[in-house]
C-alpha cells in the first residue's frame, strides 16, 4: 500500500527510550500473536498521545495570552515548527488550524492501522525497517543494507509511531481527517474513531475498500485493543 512520502527525522533520531519491535513470527498466529503485539505497541502509542496532549494543552492554556515570557514564545516556535506552522507573531497565529494539528490520535485506530499494515508486525517492512505503517521516505532517503528501498526506516516502535503521528497531523492529504477531528472536538470530548476512518482519504490507493476494511479490523480487534489499553494503564 502506497502513503504520501514522508521523512521525519526528529522521529528517527528521537532520545526517548527505545522499545524494540519483537520478532512476532515467534508467536503463533491469531490471538496469541495479535496479544503480544498489542502488549508491544499499545502503550507506546499511549505515551505519544500523552505528549501531544501535554503539547495541546498547553496551548489551550496560552491562547488567549496578550503578553508572552521569552520561555512561552521558545515553546510556542518549538511546538509551531514542529507542525508547521507560522507562529513568528502571537497575534497573528491561526490558532484553529494550529489546534487541528496538535492533536492525539486514537489508540484503537492507530493500533488497528499499525496491525493492518505490516500483518501484526510480521511483514518484510516491519521486520526489516521497523516501519510498521508502510510509511514511504522522500527522495533523499538513505538506502542501508537489508532494508527496504522507498520506505523509512526506524530503530524503535516509539519511531515509528512518533513519525505516524506527525505523518497524519501535518501532511496535506489528511486534512480531512483532521477536520473532521477538529469538529468532534467541537461537540464532544471523546473522538470516534469510525468517524476518521471514514474521512482518511490518501492512505492508500485502494481508495475506500481500504476504509472499509480497517473497519472490519478496528470492529474485530476492539476488545484486545482495549484490554492491552487497560494494561498499558495499570504498569503506568
Amino acid at each position: 500500500m502506497l502513503k504520501k512520502d514522508f521523512t521525519l527525522k526528529s522521529a528517527q533520531n528521537s532520545n526517548q527510550a527505545e522499545t524494540p519491535l519483537p520478532d512476532m513470527r515467534k508467536y503463533p498466529s491469531g490471538t496469541p500473536r495479535k496479544k503480544a503485539f498489542l502488549k508491544t505497541i499499545v502503550p507506546v502509542i499511549e505515551k505519544v498521545n500523552q505528549q501531544i496532549m501535554e503539547e495541546r494543552n498547553w496551548l489551550l492554556s496560552v491562547r488567549a495570552n496578550t503578553k508572552w515570557s521569552a520561555q512561552e514564545l521558545r515553546r510556542l516556535t518549538q511546538i509551531c515548527d514542529s507542525y508547521g506552522i507560522s507562529c513568528s507573531n502571537p497575534k497573528r497565529i491561526n490558532w484553529d488550524k494550529l489546534l487541528s494539528r496538535v492533536d492525539i490520535m486514537p489508540t484503537h485506530l492507530v493500533a488497528t492501522q499499525a496491525a493492518t499494515e505490516s500483518g501484526w508486525g510480521t511483514s518484510q517492512l516491519a521486520l526489516k525497517n521497523g516501519n510498521l505503517f508502510g510509511m514511504r521516505c522522500g527522495s533523499g532517503c538513505q538506502v542501508n543494507k537489508g532494508k527496504i528501498k522507498g520506505y523509512s526506516t526506524y530503530a524503535s516502535v516509539e519511531a515509528t509511531v512518533t513519525a505516524y503521528m506527525k505523518n497524519m497531523n501535518t501532511h496535506n492529504a489528511y486534512e480531512s481527517l483532521r477536520h473532521s477531528r477538529a469538529k468532534q472536538r467541537q461537540s464532544q470530548d471523546e473522538l470516534d474513531s469510525i468517524k476518521l476512518i471514514n474521512d482518511m482519504k490518501g492512505y492508500s490507493e485502494l481508495g475506500s475498500s481500504y476504509n472499509r476494511y480497517l473497519k472490519e479490523m478496528y470492529a474485530s480487534n476492539e476488545e484486545l485493543i482495549t484490554q492491552a489499553q487497560q494494561r498499558a494503564a495499570t504498569r503506568s
